[in-house]
């Protein structure tokens, strides 16, 4: 029943949500008039009403993750998968550190030049195979994927939504925005490798010659520089036009009055650098009927395994529409502009952005959605020189949350796949969960607000407290492993003596003789 924990935790969240709405009262926005203190409770017969709403807003999510689930089942239909995670594993066997490190730094580097968090979801279910093949822990393959995207995230440097309503440009906060990510993915890396728990032996891990896996290993890497190409903008981050203008030209070969590109291939094709995850869901399509071609499954096999794949993936996607009823019922009642509202009313300190951040961690699953909804609500506040702050401080906060958060959509598919109870990865993640908060604001301050007396302090104290622990949890292991040393000697120890003394005993006794 493991697997269902997760469904429960949605459901509680949804439930809280009709709840509280009776209890606190709506503000309401149009077109800039605000109206506050209606009172716009959920009736429980709107759950299935907003269940709808959420999948029409979020169908393209949905079906974004039915296809990485078709996918993976054309994938198993090779019989190559499972090689191909076999021999990752088996070479990286002898330094198992290095994969942890590759993983969460490609996987947060690459999440916070896209700005899309679900650009690299396609390697997550891979990469955690490969993972735990290397011994480590369901857990540890969860924070070293779905831990290393949300913090890289959480200093994304392209987020579209907070540049306009905040009226910034992808060129400010560049340096405390990559702080944040830099220093939230050392700190995952050193808490996996440092405090976590160590690999179990694989030594029975070997090789697989199967020359067929080549095809396979060339189309992952270019799947994964064409997500890179496709979610990097280009043109905002270098003014980079390239993409655009080659993808206008071949729209302007034509037979007649009719665009080639376009008849063959679709208008609704965009450059690379405009990608959204529709985008990548027909490229994951197009490389699914790739793989079944060059590995011969048939057609029949490709349909079979195609359909099984959608039905296998349909649970995952249902996730992404509960947890935005969740959205759509805070909305919907308004609850979140009042709280949001009160909070920033006089300024938009650190610790009210805080509180915000957090709030809106919990209530909006979806990224977008949620900078909107926050950024409006503090439009209406009157507070003033807050941009940079809050720029900085809100995506840093609620994506750090969403480690957390029994609405994060991210973790609940990745505690899906894993079979991992919401309940036993919280007791997993709490410590370095509270570090890592701590930590990050500390950073947002001093690089939003400089070097002053406070701030050097406190950076100071939090380098000294890290040092401090790792010394000890390093020194704690360390006697851990002597000790185990010195018991696995004992019986060896135990075990001579005793064939001395029966040796002597039968040796007295044949004198007797």
């Amino acid at each position: 029943m493991k697997k269902y924990n997760i469904y429960k935790v949605i459901t509680i969240a949804i439930l809280v949500t009709v709840v509280l709405s009776y209890f606190i009262p709506g503000t309401t926005m149009n077109y800039g008039a605000v109206q506050k203190g209606s009172q716009i409770p959920i009736p429980f017969a709107d759950i299935f009403t907003n269940g709808i709403t959420s999948l029409s807003a979020f169908l393209t999510t949905f079906i974004y993750v039915l296809i990485i689930g078709a996918f993976y089942a054309v994938l198993y239909k090779t019989g190559k998968y499972e090689k191909l995670v076999n021999n990752v594993a088996v070479s990286f066997n002898k330094n198992k550190g290095l994969f942890i490190v590759l993983t969460v730094l490609i996987l947060g580097l690459v999440t916070m030049f896209t700005g899309e968090m679900y650009s690299m979801l396609i390697f997550i279910p891979f990469l955690i195979s490969v993972v735990k093949k290397l011994g480590y822990s369901k857990e540890t393959a969860l924070a070293s994927t779905v831990g290393a995207v949300l913090l890289g995230n959480a200093g994304s440097l392209f987020t579209i939504y907070s540049n306009q309503m905040l009226s910034l440009t992808v060129k400010d906060n560049v340096l405390p925005k990559f702080l944040v990510a830099l220093v939230g993915l050392v700190c995952l890396i050193a808490f996996i490798l440092v405090f976590g728990k160590k690999p179990t032996s694989t030594k029975d891990l070997k090789k697989e010659n199967d020359g067929k896996l080549i095809p396979l290993h060339v189309i992952m890497w270019a799947l994964f520089v064409l997500l890179v190409l496709g979610f990097v903008n280009w043109n905002g981050y270098f003014g980079f036009k390239g993409f655009d203008t080659f993808l206008e030209t071949l729209r302007k070969g034509t037979i007649g009055k009719v665009s080639v590109f376009n008849a063959l291939v679709g208008s609704s094709v965009v450059a690379f650098g405009n990608w959204q995850p529709f985008n990548a869901a027909v490229l994951f399509t197009f490389v699914s009927v790739l793989i079944g071609l060059i590995y011969k499954v048939g057609v029949n096999g490709f349909l079979e395994s195609f359909a099984k794949g959608l039905k296998k993936a349909f649970p995952y996607a249902l996730i992404v529409i509960l947890a935005n009823i969740v959205l759509v019922n805070v909305y919907s009642s308004g609850m979140f502009y009042t709280v949001a509202i009160a909070l920033t009313k006089k300024t938009v300190s650190l610790f009210t952005g805080t509180l915000t951040s957090i709030l809106a961690a919990l209530s909006f699953p979806d990224y977008a959605y949620s900078t909107q909804f926050t950024l409006t609500a503090l439009m209406n506040t009157t507070a003033k020189d807050y941009q940079s702050l809050f720029a900085v401080l809100y995506q840093a906060v609620y994506n750090i949350f969403l480690l957390v958060s029994p609405t994060s959509i991210l973790l609940l598919l990745g505690l899906r796949y894993t079979d991992t109870r919401f309940k036993d990865w919280i007791k997993y993640i709490y410590k370095f969960f509270f570090v890592l908060f701590v930590t990050i604001l500390v950073v947002v301050t001093v690089s939003i607000k400089g070097f002053d007396a406070a701030s050097i302090v406190a950076l100071v104290l939090l380098v000294i407290a890290i040092v401090i622990i790792t010394y000890l949890k390093i020194s704690k292991s360390s006697v851990e492993t002597v000790k185990e040393e010195k018991v696995e000697v004992k019986p060896v120890e135990k075990k001579t003596e005793t064939k001395k003394t029966t040796t002597k005993k039968t040796t007295k006794k044949n004198n007797k003789k």
